[in-house]
């Protein structure tokens, strides 16, 4: 059957897209920048919150990370978006799994940073993108990431 040309109907979601690897030397650089500007968005925020009762979470402006990502790192276009998906995807991912979060910061590192093993499975381990339209986000696998992790420590040991 043939499409006309001319409607305003969406294409159907072709379903999951993959994001490749990038250097882990390059995400570790990428983390440290968005924790410092995840450290100023709450700075800014805590002095606004003594004037209200309730504090909002600040909210990130993709925009600004991207720009500070290309700038501060020298990216290209497709290696910045590929680490602002992995930056928010591994945030989520720590976010909700806890006991995940427990195995990959390195508690005596400064600033609780990644492990060795956890920042070379975010900067490998496949994403995976999901969603329709412009709501699409990147996740990583939380089964996935902690096998990674548990494979990188077998192969250490």
């Amino acid at each position: 059957m043939r499409r006309d040309m001319n409607t305003s109907q969406p294409d159907p979601d072709p379903g999951p897209r993959r994001v490749g690897p990038v250097e882990p030397d390059l995400l570790g650089s990428a983390i440290f920048l968005y924790s410092e500007y995840l450290r100023a968005l709450e700075e800014d925020a805590a002095l606004e919150d003594d004037q209200e009762d309730a504090p909002e979470p600040p909210e990130v402006d993709m925009r600004a990370v991207l720009d500070l990502i290309a700038e501060e790192l020298g990216t290209e276009v497709t290696t910045t978006l590929n680490l602002y998906m992995r930056l928010t995807a591994l945030h989520r991912l720590l976010e909700a799994h806890p006991a995940l979060g427990r195995i990959a910061i390195d508690e005596d590192g400064p600033g609780g940073f990644l492990t060795e093993d956890a920042l070379i499975a975010a900067a490998r381990l496949e994403l995976i993108v999901r969603g329709v339209g412009d709501e699409r986000r990147a996740e990583f696998d939380a089964r996935e990431f902690r096998t990674a992790l548990d494979g990188m420590s077998d192969e250490c040991g």
